[in-house]
């Protein structure tokens, strides 16, 4: 690459960042933002409250992930509404993740770390359009199937059938991993609220978000290093079936040693995040 193409290069990169900031400001992709945070942690309430009920016996409940949770309120009365809903949530977080990575709205730097984050950003935003995508499809189609799963498979599958598929999957797996010892980390210290507008909270909100980050980043955090783990066995045995989402990881904690306990706590902290995404959406610097 000559000089000439390098100047082209990052004249384009720095004219994509100035309008992902000239639009992430704009009123309405804050609105549409905030809105966002409210559907993501309805969605992980509805998770959570399915896991409480598999793990205290009663009937109605299920291990979902995202796409399965989806399925089960399409299920529901008014269920398509609440789709309709969640899509047009789904599509603002998705949005607004896709240009807070762009723009840096959470001053992450230009780092490696930075850099990670960033680009971790916009792919949370690629999965909440896709997310919306399985929405709308539960809601044209008749039949509602049982979707669970699928996403981490299918996801596997397709890198299983590349070159040096297998290492870049257990690469993947191990970035799970770390990142699920991130999110502990974060949670036990409190780093989650470096982009909350703490100053604008009340003592007892602050102290409540306080409890929902411990709870939910450590319920998180042992869901990721599980989903790793199944994504590392799936390279080792070149077997996308052995790759588990969500579901699967909460399948596996129902069927370890106090499974039940082990499952009903990990199920509050989801539905503590879910909560937390709420306050999010009211307190969060969206820039």
């Amino acid at each position: 690459m000559n000089d000439e193409t390098k100047q082209l290069v990052s004249e384009k990169i720095e004219e994509t960042v100035k309008a992902a900031e000239d639009t992430v400001r704009h009123p309405y992709t804050k609105t549409l933002a905030r809105f966002g945070f409210y559907t993501k942690g309805f969605l992980f309430i509805v998770i959570g409250m399915l896991a409480v009920l598999v793990a205290i016996g009663q009937k109605g409940g299920e291990l979902a992930d995202p796409t399965g949770a989806l399925t089960a309120i399409a299920g529901k009365p008014y269920g398509r509404i609440l789709l309709i809903i969640f899509i047009v949530g789904a599509v603002g977080h998705g949005v607004w993740n896709i240009l807070r990575g762009v723009s840096d709205v959470d001053n992450a730097g230009n780092n490696f770390q930075g850099i990670f984050k960033r680009v971790l950003a916009v792919g949370i935003g690629f999965f909440y359009l896709g997310l919306s995508l399985t929405a709308l499809n539960l809601i044209v189609t008749e039949h509602v199937e049982n979707r669970n799963g699928e996403i981490p498979k299918t996801f596997a599958a397709i890198l299983l059938a590349l070159p040096l598929g297998a290492i870049l999957m257990f690469l993947i797996g191990l970035g799970i991993i770390i990142g699920g010892i991130h999110e502990f980390y974060s949670g036990v210290t409190g780093k989650y609220k470096e982009n909350f507008r703490l100053f604008t909270l009340a003592e007892r909100h602050l102290r409540t978000i306080n409890v929902l980050g411990v709870l939910s980043f450590t319920a998180r955090a042992l869901i990721m290093v599980l989903m790793g783990y199944f994504f590392i066995t799936a390279a080792i045995n070149y077997n996308a079936n052995d790759a588990a989402g969500m579901d699967g990881a909460l399948a596996a904690l129902a069927h370890s040693y106090y499974g039940k306990t082990v499952l009903f706590i990990t199920a509050i902290g989801l539905i503590c995040h879910g909560i937390l995404s709420l306050y999010e959406a009211k307190y969060r610097r969206i820039w």
